[in-house]
């Protein structure tokens, strides 16, 4: 059991990495400046290294090479980044892309074990992408609080970036129940997650999406009107929000061995 603990907590650093590089490109260099990708990137090494240390303790030594690999490219592109217009940037950056929506799904795979590979491509990269596009709108949002005369173009994207990822993890919460076989009785494994764990099913809902997607409105309409900072503070919420239902579930997926 703490083994898997600690292959679930390594599963959701890893996410937590990965989604804050992938969003990066929406809020662009010239409107944040160097000094916010530099905050993202050590932020991520962070990330890695809590990931490597789990692994390291869980003695799952191959995922701790991935994430330790991850940790050094991810090092590297921070110091070429006063180079963005050279291969020695651009090249690295690709592969680190390319590497941060392989180790997820890699990462899922081993932890929650779905019946096919479909589960662990769509579970890591719907909670990659939610948690990644909330906290970085959050992030973001702190930024403008210190840069003035930011445009708000990158905020709004995020934004929408999360609306977007609400809406796909719902959809695919809704999916993955429907493909969990057997009927609604006693003994069975949708009985079981709808009401022997329907306590940490139905907080997974409605504090990770249907709370996230009911704070939405309030983040747009202070996102519309350029109020970043009344912006920022209901992100922080909805952060939390995402936070609590990712923990919610990757705990009912290593249970019920399904992108929850």
């Amino acid at each position: 059991m703490k083994r898997c603990a600690k292959l679930l907590l390594a599963l959701f650093l890893l996410e937590s990495a990965a989604g804050l590089f992938l969003f990066l490109p929406l809020v662009g260099r010239r409107n944040a400046g160097v000094k916010f990708y530099r905050l993202i990137f050590i932020t991520c090494v962070a990330l890695d290294a809590g990931a490597a240390i789990s692994y390291g303790v869980a003695r799952q030594w191959p995922l701790v090479w991935c994430s330790v690999a991850l940790l050094a490219s991810t090092l590297f592109v921070y110091f070429v980044l006063r180079y963005p217009k050279r291969l020695i940037y651009r090249v690295p950056q690709l592969l680190l892309y390319s590497a941060y929506l392989m180790v997820p799904v890699v990462a899922f795979q081993r932890a929650i074990r779905p019946p096919a590979i479909f589960w662990s491509a769509a579970g890591a990269l719907s909670s990659t992408a939610l948690i990644g596009s909330v906290c970085m709108a959050m992030l973001l949002g702190h930024w403008y609080l210190v840069v003035r005369g930011m445009p708000i173009d990158p905020l709004k994207r995020l934004t929408w970036s999360l609306l977007a990822c609400a809406v796909a993890k719902s959809v695919l919460l809704l999916l993955a129940v429907l493909s969990i076989p057997g009927p609604f009785e006693r003994g069975t494994a949708l009985y079981s997650l709808l009401m022997s764990d329907g306590v940490f099913f139905w907080m997974r809902i409605g504090w990770g999406l249907m709370g996230t997607l009911g704070l939405y409105p309030m983040i747009w309409g202070t996102v519309k009107i350029r109020s970043t900072m009344a912006a920022t503070g209901i992100l922080y919420v909805a952060v939390v929000a995402v936070i609590i239902g990712e923990v919610l579930g990757v705990y009912l997926s290593s249970v019920h061995h399904m992108a929850l």
